[in-house]
């Protein structure tokens, strides 16, 4: 009998070590999201969510601080991660949305945006931030 339970624990170690502690029962799991948070130049203030984009959506996007073409929707400049989660730009346009790379995969933010904007956009816990632009 200690032997079953001794392995039954030695189990739930592995378990527990390879997939993580367990949720608490009626937890919802955990969402890999990033946020954005934007600020207006006359001052508005919007948030946003964005679940990873599936490998097979491939918008137009165009890098923040890249020599953007005529046609694109806005130009974006400033770019800059913190070293960490976090992603920063400025992106002025008529109507545009944004996206950040992070360590895990895209990011890409439904809310359009028209005018200029400052940007901060958080990758996942667990995630750096690489760069990020507009599409």
């Amino acid at each position: 009998m200690t032997f079953l339970r001794n392995a039954a624990v030695a189990a739930a170690a592995v378990i527990t070590a390879v997939a993580g502690p367990a949720a608490p029962a009626g937890a919802d799991p955990a969402h890999h999201t990033a946020e954005a948070h934007a600020v207006s130049v006359d001052g508005q203030s919007k948030n946003s969510t964005a679940e990873m984009a599936p490998a097979a959506q491939k918008p137009q996007i165009q890098p923040a601080s890249s020599s953007a073409d005529r046609d694109a929707a806005a130009k974006c400049w400033s770019g800059r991660t913190d070293g960490g989660r976090k992603f920063f730009k400025t992106c002025n346009g008529t109507s545009y949305r944004v996206y950040v790379d992070c360590t895990d995969g895209r990011y890409l933010f439904p809310e359009t945006f028209s005018g200029q904007w400052e940007f901060r956009l958080t990758c996942p816990e667990g995630t750096h931030a690489d760069w990020g632009g507009n599409w």
